[in-house]
């Protein structure tokens, strides 16, 4: 776990972190340690997790992705879609509101260092409350993006994003298209 690349919080081979601190490095900084960290905890190896995730995918209806590793890391076996992310991000409020908190951190702080989100909304767009972003060179720039306004709530997803910037505008876009009418009525 302690090899894999970045972004990763820099976490030791042998040392330990609690499973609040682990989830609050993956909800911020995409952690890839801590994701191979808890495979490996919970499934004995990355490989037997990644199965047990797309078990798990598939009994929640996300028919089209396919995990082959915890991390999100480049493997062309592994596949998902935007409806599928929109899917998994509305099961992850609407079942665990209690942990909403960690998508919409800022930051999160970790043996002495301070991690800045990797979600850019997050304070700069009104109503964005999280969820998950990620890169890799076969998808492009992705963010699965959640906001709220005037008691409606709204999921996002775009993948395939050229650059974070143009990522974050079309999210953006999206975000305040769809919220238009609540300000016009």
């Amino acid at each position: 776990a302690a090899s894999q690349p970045p972004a990763k919080i820099g976490l030791k081979a042998g040392s330990t972190i609690t499973v609040e601190q682990a989830a609050r490095a993956l909800a911020v900084k995409s952690a890839n340690d801590v994701a191979v960290t808890i495979a490996e905890n919970l499934a004995g190896s990355e490989e037997a997790f990644a199965r047990q995730m797309t078990l798990k995918a598939r009994s929640m209806g996300l028919g089209r992705t396919r995990f082959v590793n915890a991390t999100g890391l480049p493997d062309p076996a592994q596949v998902t879609s935007a409806r599928d992310m929109a899917k998994l991000g509305r099961a992850l409020k609407r079942h665990f509101p209690q942990y909403a908190s960690y998508y919409r951190a800022t930051s999160y702080s970790y043996n002495g260092r301070t991690f800045r989100a990797t979600n850019n909304l997050l304070g700069k767009v009104a109503g964005v409350d999280g969820l998950k972003t990620g890169y890799i060179r076969l998808s492009g720039y992705n963010l699965v993006a959640t906001a709220s306004r005037a008691g409606k709530q709204l999921i996002v997803v775009v993948m395939g994003g050229k650059s974070e910037s143009a990522r974050d505008e079309e999210v953006t876009r999206l975000i305040e298209a769809h919220f238009s009418p609540l300000v016009e009525g």
